[in-house]
């Protein structure tokens, strides 16, 4: 945002299909059948709709506060709490997957680092246009980066304290990867070009499948 303020909505698009492609992937062919070999499906349901409950809690919030904002530099504020309330448990998201195998954790990281690429550009921009020094934006920036490790600790902490809560735990971080997908990442990408977001979910999809069987 820093060097260029325009970006091709074909390549956007493309980017948001890939996170999402990459993290509907984990969801369907690694946390899920992962959590349900734990033989309780049940624990597995409500975690999943936990997951979709907190996602929604969240951005309720946060689209209450945007609607408040009243300047370009109190709508990036506004902005960057809801990132950084999704950022914890998509932290943990990464722990629980990490639990099951490290790859799993890995790639779900590799889906969630995509997908901060466009929330980063989502804060700068109306921080830049209203005026905020380009190193304060980068430093704060920064410093809601450590928000997603943070969440990853407390999963592991988790994990270890509470392991007959893993399947709830990978149904949790399933819901919160569900909800990204449906709601966030594929309407924005619609939004941005129909077309591309397909060949960005076809290869986060192969990308998942080939780690998976290779």
């Amino acid at each position: 945002m820093f060097f260029r303020k325009s970006w091709s909505n074909k390549s956007l698009a493309f980017f948001l299909g890939l996170a999402a492609g990459v993290m509907v992937a984990v969801v369907v062919f690694d946390m899920l059948p992962s959590a349900l070999v734990f033989g309780n499906v049940a624990k597995t349901c409500i975690g999943l709709a936990l997951g979709i409950l907190i996602m929604v809690f969240v951005n309720s919030l946060l689209f209450r506060a945007i609607n408040s904002a009243e300047t370009l530099i109190s709508l990036g504020y506004m902005i960057m709490l809801g990132i950084a309330l999704h950022d914890l448990p998509e932290g943990m998201a990464i722990a629980f997957g990490d639990e099951m195998k490290s790859r799993t954790g890995m790639v779900i990281a590799l889906g969630i680092g995509i997908h901060n690429i466009p929330e980063g550009m989502a804060i700068a921009a109306p921080l830049l246009m209203g005026g905020l020094k380009k190193n304060h934006i980068l430093l704060k920036t920064i410093l809601l980066g450590f928000i997603t490790p943070l969440g990853t600790i407390i999963g592991k902490y988790m994990a270890k304290v509470l392991p007959d809560l893993l399947p709830l735990m990978l149904g949790l971080a399933s819901g919160v990867m569900v909800y990204l997908v449906c709601f966030q990442l594929w309407p924005q990408a619609g939004a941005k070009n129909k077309g591309s977001r397909w060949w960005g979910l076809a290869l986060g999809t192969i990308i998942i499948l080939a780690a998976s069987f290779f």
